[in-house]
């Protein structure tokens, strides 16, 4: 199940939505056994949803419009990232220019994919499991969320799940050999997909890089297995 708004209320000076209760437990960073095929048949169940104009409404990020797929997937987060490319992340990563022309390159030339909707935060946290550790219900639609490549979500999902864990890159490992398995993903795409969300998201939390998102979106960008997959 996911998120159903029934209504938005005032609260103060901000506003609630109401929404139905979703049963299940949050899935933990830390993998067990069924929980990364559990994690694969969320994002196949994405890739499978039927696509329309409303799930391309919402704001691609706190303070930007919807993303522009008027002309594919791939062009619109390309422009996104010409915008989110800032002076705070260039003083942290020298060669933020080149690395911007490398991702938006790539972006704009990527073979289209069928689109499917794109979660673009599928945290441990965000997937509510039952008594059996399946899938229950997926949470906290919005930050971008789209209509887009499945592989995206494949690459940012497998990076994001154990974000900050002291086993975040087996984690990953894991993630990715399913996703890829399934469904045949290049490596060099996730590579620069997880490139780009790394600009687009950098200052999303701490507009002066002071957080921990910030420096694990500056790590990223300095992998080696990053760096290849933008060189092509």
């Amino acid at each position: 199940r996911t998120t159903r708004l029934l209504d938005v209320v005032p609260v103060g000076e901000r506003w609630a939505s109401i929404e139905p209760h979703l049963t299940g437990e949050p899935m933990t960073a830390e993998l067990r056994d069924g929980d990364v095929a559990a994690v694969a048949d969320v994002l196949d169940a994405l890739a499978e949803a039927p696509v329309g104009p409303a799930l391309t409404a919402l704001p691609a990020l706190p303070g930007e419009p919807p993303l522009d797929v008027t002309t594919g997937f791939g062009p619109g987060l390309a422009d996104l990232v010409e915008r989110r490319a800032s002076p705070v992340l260039a003083r942290a990563v020298p060669d933020l220019a080149d690395v911007v022309v490398a991702v938006t390159g790539r972006l704009r030339s990527m073979p289209a994919a069928a689109p499917g909707l794109v979660h673009g935060d599928l945290v441990a946290a965000n997937l509510l499991v039952d008594d059996r550790r399946r899938p229950a219900a997926v949470l906290d639609f919005g930050f971008l969320t789209t209509v887009g490549d499945p592989a995206f979500d494949a690459a940012v999902t497998s990076s994001v799940f154990d974000m900050y864990g002291a086993g975040a890159r087996r984690t990953e490992v894991l993630l990715e050999e399913v996703f890829t398995h399934r469904h045949g993903h290049d490596p060099a795409r996730l590579a620069v997909y997880r490139a780009a969300y790394a600009v687009l998201t950098a200052t999303c939390f701490s507009a002066s890089g002071s957080d921990g998102h910030f420096a694990w979106c500056v790590a990223m960008l300095g992998r080696p297995d990053v760096r290849r997959g933008l060189a092509g």
